[in-house]
């Protein structure tokens, strides 16, 4: 579904990501080289000139969806990424990326990460974004994911067998999805992506996060060889198997059930 740009005639979006604030960190624009360099000029200005734009209005083309609002924060704090598409019966047209890099990898510093996963639509264009409207392989996609972008902010050494017990534990805390509802720190309506995507941000206190790990350790729910359950003797005839228990299969994570 494409959304024009108010005040910004031949803008088009297909895709935008914002913050639980609602400020731009990824936008997805077409539109005629002209159209697009004047998009870019009036972020640049923001507030310094009546034309300046510090704010964006997303509007759709179907009526029975409410327009979305996009802050545009420091224009110099964003990337872009251009190319032309090919000649078409609209003329030609530019594709521009914008984008935070903070949402290209795990900024250390911050202790902070983003990550970003293409989900599926439904056929009338409604987003797949439910927990339980998630394919299996794709939650345990997006965990993967996750745990790796929590190995790369923690400051202590993890296993892989630890991400479900893990994850599970500092989602109440320290992980967030992007409108997702009833959380105190998430604007849902302003953080909503536009577009098919699950955005979750993870923002690692490492100090509690080590004390959540230990906790763990201590309490046996993580262990340093994955757990194997030996199966009770079966019948003659009848093959033994032997489970390897990674830690016990958890719900999927609050930050994925909206």
């Amino acid at each position: 579904m494409l959304y024009e740009i108010d005040r910004c005639q031949g803008v088009f979006v297909d895709a935008c990501i914002r913050d639980e604030a609602g400020r731009l960190l990824m936008l997805s624009v077409y539109g005629r080289d002209t159209a697009i360099k004047e998009l870019l000029a009036r972020m640049q200005l923001g507030a310094q000139h009546q034309d300046g734009l510090q704010e964006l209005t997303l509007k759709p083309q179907v009526k029975e969806l409410r327009p979305q609002k996009v802050f545009v924060g420091n224009a110099k704090d964003l990337d872009k990424l251009s190319g032309r598409l090919p000649k078409c019966v609209y003329g030609n047209l530019n594709h521009l990326w914008l984008y935070n890099p903070v949402i290209l990898a795990p900024v250390k510093g911050a202790d902070v990460a983003w990550v970003i996963e293409p989900v599926p639509s439904l056929p009338n264009g409604e987003t797949v974004s439910k927990a339980h409207q998630l394919q299996p392989e794709l939650v345990d996609k997006i965990k993967a994911r996750l745990w790796a972008a929590i190995g790369q902010l923690a400051s202590i050494p993890l296993l892989p067998h630890w991400r479900d017990p893990v994850i599970s534990a500092i989602e109440h805390s320290m992980l967030l999805r992007m409108g997702q509802r009833g959380h105190e720190d998430i604007n849902p309506l302003l953080s909503e992506p536009v577009g098919d995507f699950v955005v979750l941000k993870v923002t690692l206190d490492q100090t509690h996060f080590a004390q959540i790990v230990t906790d763990l350790v201590r309490s046996g729910r993580l262990t340093l060889n994955p757990v194997t359950h030996e199966p009770a003797m079966a019948p003659i005839g009848h093959k033994a198997s032997v489970t390897t228990d990674t830690g016990a299969q958890p719900a999927i994570p609050m930050a994925l059930a909206m």
